[in-house]
């Protein structure tokens, strides 16, 4: 049953997360935490795989359309994202250790929560606010290295963030921020899958999960995609305040139930 209903999850999570540049793993986790069956590492490591194996799809077939990038910005940030994520997981390492499941759940649904609130403020005020073209390395690696460990700590994929962030300061337009955006996570998953594999832990999870998981990412970003690729920018950003909004609302929910 945990696997249907998995599979469910991820599947409308990586269509939802490759036609907004939210990566999934921000659906999912959150969803996996409200179904609570697994603890907050175990979440993490699962909503990582799903996020990775769907941002390969997303890349691939974005490449094969003929999406232009700048290459300077995609090295840097990558860069940046593949060091933060392993700044990330450790933190996260680190707060695991320190306190029980229940409160890490609660920690990473807060800190959610106010991320979401932020970047829906944003989205609602965008057209007042000033938004900047960043083009020196160090910055863009400041902003992938940002974006990094805050989507490995919160093991979200790090996408609403994402798409805010290169909005406001790349002056991108959604749908050219959705691309960087995948780009980003592909990168800070790197980190920390690998993190798992270097420290030994791979073992420690139900591994017969990993083939429905990374099944159900592959079509869900494929099918996802290729609906990025035919909306127009407006009905793409609708969806993404939707999205945001709901998450906002099972965050909230997720928290409470812990706490109260």
């Amino acid at each position: 049953m945990i696997i249907f209903m998995y599979v469910i999850i991820i599947l409308l999570a990586t269509i939802s997360g490759a036609i907004s540049g939210l990566g999934g793993g921000v659906i999912i986790k959150p969803l996996f935490d409200m179904i609570g069956y697994h603890n907050a590492a175990t979440i993490g490591f699962y909503s990582s795989v799903a996020v990775f194996t769907m941002s390969i799809v997303s890349i691939i077939k974005q490449l094969k359309s003929g999406f232009n990038f700048n290459a300077k910005t995609v090295v840097w940030i990558s860069i940046g994202s593949l060091i933060g994520g392993i700044f990330g997981e450790q933190i996260f390492n680190k707060v695991t250790s320190s306190y029980p499941n229940g409160v890490v759940k609660a920690i990473q649904g807060t800190m959610l929560a106010i991320t979401l609130i932020c970047i829906l403020i944003y989205t609602f005020n965008k057209h007042k606010i000033r938004t900047y073209n960043l083009k020196k390395s160090i910055s863009i690696f400041l902003v992938g290295f940002f974006l990094g460990s805050i989507s490995v700590f919160l093991g979200i994929g790090g996408g609403p963030l994402n798409v805010s962030l290169l909005m406001l300061l790349f002056s991108y337009a959604i749908k050219d921020a959705t691309i960087y955006s995948i780009a980003t996570i592909f990168f800070a998953q790197i980190s920390k899958l690998g993190s798992v594999i270097i420290t030994n832990k791979l073992f420690h999870y139900d591994l017969s999960l990993i083939p429905f998981i990374c099944v159900s990412a592959v079509i869900g970003g494929f099918i996802g995609t290729i609906i990025n690729q035919r909306l127009e920018e407006s009905k793409i950003e609708k969806f993404y305040i939707f999205i945001i909004a709901l998450l906002l609302i099972i965050s909230v929910y997720n928290v409470s139930k812990v706490l109260l």
